[in-house]
């Protein structure tokens, strides 16, 4: 559950801009309570001086307390849907009371036409605030601050099973727990953030840093994790919105947007956005979305500062369940920032007109720097002021002291204070800026009763990575023991399986890893495997030699192997269909080996190469004589293990011996990456993936001769929320075949069984495993459309539920086999990690058969094989 718990904190950061606080030890301040006319308290009311970054926030009981330095003040007192209120004070010694009271904001009508017909002003705003989104992000072009921020959560259910074990460390039904940091934080344009962790605290266990990672995002942004924002270029194809009305707020007309997505659900947001008349920026917002099963609330205020309205205020809410837990997860961040530099180039005084309403500007200085544009106080339209911002962007970029490389995203830097997690009651009671609610100081008393009675009775826990467990023979585990030594045991029971062949049979997988350095590693890898049909101990041993970008494996032994060494058959439904439905989908030989691997990651950012050669002594296997199932079935029994080939009429082979060296290149053009701490990590390549295969028989050092060369292209499209394209394609042919045996063919993934557990892109889903491998040529591809709004998931009960469609095609031709087509329809993340399909088999044009598939992501059984 503690795990469960960062992780909710984590996706709350993940999802949403977060911006940062801090705040300075004085003597003395203002503190009170923020509620309405009817004396309702306001939770996380906006606090902070006029005309400065210098704020907090209100905690969930409306109250609040303010440090600051002796002198006079104007105080600022905001709240979403409320009147902004200032009051002047003094600030003596001590701490002054200051009770305000917010009035309920008013909003004023209006209404607007464009030519002969109606349209709700919203959309004209929204033009207008979607044309400045990436200008108002490039205004600030570095910034430092102070951040306090405060995840709380409170479980509404605990699984019964785990309720006494949970307890015991503090959770319980309804007792809040906390996690509380500050930090330093540094910012500057286009992309690099560092922070320094100067304090952390958590309810649950103070002994371990629990510092929030920091990954920033804003809703001038087209995507925010995943969603897209009522700001994007794209957002008229997502969103509606409606005008609401306006009001005024420190001396700025406030525009109030309802934003309503044309099919809510994972990916898109639904609530109010409010836009600054004229200057077309956020003054705040209050949001909903839903994601993994949790739904997620976000509001933030915004303030002047230097004449750019910034975001002093923000706080998330997420309310969910999962696996038998649920719970309501609370975080909020209050920032102050100590320096802000503007760009100076980049002034308010901007003129918008909507080319839809107010028709196109004329454009007689297209190669006009935006700042020489700006500075002359030119008018520019909705349709091109983006495209000159993005001109601007990339002078930027080139014009920088510090030139970053296009392919960079972002860069990060988080360091931990050796005091962070040592800080006592004290020291949080004197600096923290948001006072805690009662039901937060009675779950800081709990943990702090529970670690009194642990040193009391000098109770020690023993984790699971030190201490054997008897739990750990199902689970397996894995054991830290010191100096970066590692000891991983996987469990037999996820290892058991059952084959033709073999009949049952059982493994045992372990790995010790010694790591040192940076990221320079070594490992060695045993894996026993025991045949009990064919009474019969064998298995392999991996010796591993790695660091950042390189690796090189060493691997020998004797397994009995699939013939198709792409493996595209997994033990637990192999197991299933022969135990329980009379079938042997796996076909075997006996492989004895030795292995040698050389990878090189990375190269340029954009290229992986491989180069491997093996040695195999291989056996023909037939199946175990009592072979049988558990069960009979009068249209199914196992068949031989020499499978079936319409190219080969005999598919056995005699005792011999192989040799063949592989190179494999992938290309990746246009591969971007983030850096986190000088380490470079890599997203998701947007761009087409080239892969380039050769593989070629030594007849010196065995009895194969023959050369294969194919290649493939894949790509993922993003079509919008939670729904994307993707494809693959590859294709290749024999070079030279003097000598070559059925295992040595071009083997495809296909599959015979109504349960699957691959990748659902690469793999067919009725394919049979070996009648159309060949030794010639092939082309195959593979189109997978993923739509979270389609036919049933128009339905929104249904697609809340995070259930999307898809809709595929899986092509084949090889020259036994000249046009095979599977057209499949299904539903995906069915209880989160299901898959349900309807599939058509086409040979051409004549349609063969039909069949259903259920899937799942999950994966379970030893894959060495």
């Amino acid at each position: 559950m503690i795990s469960a718990i960062i992780t909710y904190m984590r996706f709350a950061i993940l999802s949403f801009s977060l911006l940062f606080l801090g705040f300075l030890s004085y003597a003395g301040g203002i503190k009170g309570h923020v509620t309405t006319q009817k004396g309702e308290k306001l939770p996380y009311a906006g606090i902070s001086v006029k005309a400065t970054t210098n704020g907090t926030m209100a905690n969930e009981e409306g109250y609040y307390e303010f440090t600051l330095a002796e002198g006079k003040y104007d105080i600022v007192f905001q709240y979403l849907g409320f009147r902004t209120v200032t009051k002047s004070v003094t600030v003596g010694a001590g701490f002054t009371e200051l009770n305000v009271v917010l009035e309920e904001q008013a909003l004023n009508l209006g209404e607007a036409t464009v030519g002969n017909q109606k349209e709700d002003p919203a959309y004209s705003i929204m033009r207008k605030a979607i044309a400045k989104a990436r200008f108002h992000q490039l205004q600030v072009r570095s910034y430092s601050a102070k951040v306090y921020s405060r995840a709380s959560a409170i479980a509404t259910k605990i699984p019964y099973l785990l309720e006494k074990r949970l307890k015991k460390q503090g959770i319980e039904e309804g007792k809040a727990f906390l996690n509380e940091s500050v930090s330093e934080v540094a910012y500057r344009r286009p992309g690099t953030y560092n922070q320094k962790v100067l304090s952390t605290r958590n309810s649950l266990d103070n002994s371990i840093p629990s510092p929030n990672e920091y990954i920033l995002a804003s809703l001038y942004s087209p995507v925010v994790a995943g969603t897209v924002t009522p700001l994007s270029p794209k957002a008229f194809s997502y969103y509606r919105f409606e005008y609401e009305g306006y009001f005024e707020d420190q001396g700025q007309i406030v525009n109030k947007i309802k934003v309503i997505p044309k099919a809510y659900g994972e990916g898109v947001f639904k609530g109010s956005l409010y836009i600054l008349e004229d200057r077309w920026a956020i003054h705040s917002y209050d949001l909903q979305t839903t994601t993994s099963g949790l739904d997620i609330w976000a509001k933030q205020i915004f303030s002047p500062v230097q004449d750019v309205w910034i975001p002093v205020n923000q706080q998330f809410r997420l309310k969910g369940g999962y696996l038998g837990f649920a719970g309501e997860f609370k975080y909020l961040v209050s920032v102050t920032y100590q320096k802000l530099d503007v760009d100076p180039n980049l002034k308010e005084g901007v003129v918008i007109n909507d080319h839809k309403k107010e028709g196109e500007v004329a454009e007689k200085n297209r190669k006009e720097k935006l700042d020489a544009l700006i500075r002359e106080q030119k008018q520019f339209s909705t349709k091109n002021f983006r495209k000159l911002t993005k001109a601007y962007e990339k002078e930027q970029r080139k014009e920088s002291k510090n030139p970053v490389s296009k392919r960079m995203v972002r860069q990060d830097s988080i360091v931990i204070d050796s005091m962070a997690n040592k800080r006592d009651t004290s020291y949080w009671t004197a600096l923290r800026p948001i006072p805690l609610t009662e039901l937060e100081v009675k779950g800081y008393q709990i943990q702090d009763s529970i670690k009194v009675v642990k040193e009391a009775t000098h109770e020690k826990s023993r984790p699971d990575s030190v201490y054997f467990k008897f739990k750990h023979l199902f689970l397996g585990n894995t054991y830290a023991l010191g100096n970066r030594n590692y000891f991983y045991f996987k469990s037999p029971v996820f290892s058991v399986g059952y084959n033709s062949v073999e009949a049952n049979a059982l493994g045992i997988l372990t790995e010790w890893r010694k790591e040192w350095g940076k990221s320079e590693y070594f490992s060695l890898s045993p894996f026993i495997r025991y045949s009990f049909g064919r009474d019969r101990l064998y298995g392999t041993l991996e010796v591993k030699r790695g660091g950042k970008n390189w690796s090189m494996t060493v691997t020998g032994g004797e397994l009995a192997s699939q013939i198709n060494q792409d493996n595209p058959i997994l033990p637990f439904p192999n197991s299933l269909a022969g135990r329980i439905f009379d079938r042997s989908l796996m076909k075997l030989y006996q492989n004895q080996f030795i292995k040698g691997e050389y990878t090189l990651r990375n190269i340029s950012d954009i290229v992986n190469f491989t180069a491997g050669i093996e040695y195999q002594r291989r056996k023909e296997l037939f199946n175990f004589e009592n072979a049988k199932s558990l069960f009979f079935w009068r249209n199914f029994d196992y068949t031989p293990n020499r499978p079936l080939n319409d190219e080969l009429a005999n598919t056995g082979f005699p005792v011999h011996h192989a040799t063949v060296l592989t190179f494999n290149t992938t290309l990746r053009p246009w591969r971007r990456y983030i850096i986190r701490n000088g380490d470079k990590r890599y997203l998701r390549n947007k761009g087409p993936a080239f892969n380039l295969n050769y593989k070629v028989g030594l007849p010196a050092l065995g009895d194969v001769d023959y050369s294969l060369l194919q290649g493939g292209v894949s790509q993922e499209f993003d079509l919008g929320p939670r729904s994307t394209l993707s494809y693959l394609t590859s294709g290749g042919g024999f070079l030279g075949k003097k000598n070559i045996y059925f295992i040595d063919y071009k083997h495809f993934m296909g599959n015979e069984f109504f349960f699957q557990m691959s990748d659902p892109l690469a793999h067919f889903r009725m394919l049979p495993y070996y009648q159309y491998s060949t030794a010639s040529w092939f082309a195959e591809a593979h189109v997978l459309w993923t739509l979270q709004r389609f036919l049933f998931t128009r339905i929104e009960v249904i697609r809340l539920t995070g259930v999307k469609e898809t809709l595929q095609v899986h092509y084949l031709s090889a020259p036994t086999i000249k046009h095979y087509t599977e057209l499949v329809y299904g539903f995906d993340d069915v209880l989160r990690i299901g898959r349900l399909e309807l599939v058509g088999q086409f040979h051409g044009v004549h349609f063969q058969s039909i069949g259903f598939r259920i899937g799942t992501a999950l994966q379970t059984g030893n894959r060495r094989r």
